[in-house]
């Protein structure tokens, strides 16, 4: 009822995406609860998992569920769509499929199913699914996002990264730039950072504050091998730089007196960092 009342949700996509996110969180544990208010606050440009995406969920899904028994997966539950961020069952087991032409997964094939091709029995990774398995664990797949890492509520801060470097970033580059108060998820909020930082594509950590979060997620995301940008306050790093163990890194400085400047060094520095090329435009 809250979803036929609510037109901005009434779309096949995006009531899959609500039983993802739904999903999600209860694999995680914990307890998630649909309200009119987390509907509203959900972001509009929100989507699906991408196909890439969905590949690293489906290994991840399957090779834990076959870790844990340490037996093949029997058959892929009714929920696998959601699971892995699939439109629907057809998309998910087309993909499923895809995967064993692939010789990344492997099973015994059933009757087929409309359009989705035939089921899949007594599911295993193989040996390169395994591989891909442990390469998503440690951090090499990268979704269309990167991570922000700073200290939160400092007014001048939160409204130079959300007015200025989160949309530079859009335009510029294709990159959503998110942080932890990004997540409509509830829970130990542990885990969902470690898993937004393993699936970002780049780190940008502010070390205007010597935040000790900040530094600890900077070195999450170097252990991962993630590409990290340091950035700091001039007024700051012309004073006392920054701690010893990054004062050696590549830190873009920003000033509120010259925005425009940092943003085409902050972009310049994540271009080089992502392998992407200059547009015509810039």
């Amino acid at each position: 009822m809250l979803l036929d009342h609510d037109a901005n949700h009434n779309g096949s996509n995006q009531r899959a995406l609500i039983s993802h996110l739904v999903c999600t969180a209860d694999r995680q544990g914990q307890n998630p609860v649909i309200t009119r208010k987390w509907l509203r606050n959900l972001s509009e440009d929100r989507r699906l998992p991408n196909p890439a995406a969905r590949v690293t969920n489906l290994i991840r899904f399957i090779g834990q569920e076959v870790e844990e028994t340490g037996q093949p997966l029997a058959e892929l539950p009714i929920n696998t769509p959601s699971i892995i961020g699939a439109p629907n069952r057809n998309s998910a087991m087309r993909l499923v499929m895809e995967l064993c032409d692939r010789k990344m997964l492997k099973g015994t094939k059933g009757d087929d199913i409309a359009l989705g091709g035939p089921e899949l029995r007594a599911i295993d990774l193989t040996l390169d699914g395994w591989t891909e398995y442990e390469s998503s664990k440690r951090g090499k797949f990268a979704g269309q996002y990167g991570f922000m890492a700073m200290k939160f509520n400092d007014e001048v801060l939160d409204r130079f990264i959300q007015d200025v470097v989160g949309p530079a970033i859009k335009e510029r580059i294709g990159y959503n730039l998110l942080d932890m108060r990004d997540v409509q998820r509830a829970g130990i909020i542990d885990n969902h950072m470690r898993m937004q930082i393993r699936d970002s594509a780049f780190v940008l950590v502010d070390l205007t504050h010597d935040n000790s979060g900040a530094y600890w997620e900077a070195g999450y995301a170097e252990g991962l091998d993630k590409p990290v940008v340091y950035i700091c306050d001039q007024d700051k790093y012309d004073a006392v730089q920054t701690h010893f163990d990054t004062n050696h890194c590549t830190t873009v400085l920003w000033s509120l007196k010259k925005p425009d400047e940092f943003i085409s060094e902050l972009v310049a520095t994540l271009r080089r960092s992502l392998d992407l090329f200059e547009t015509k435009s810039e």
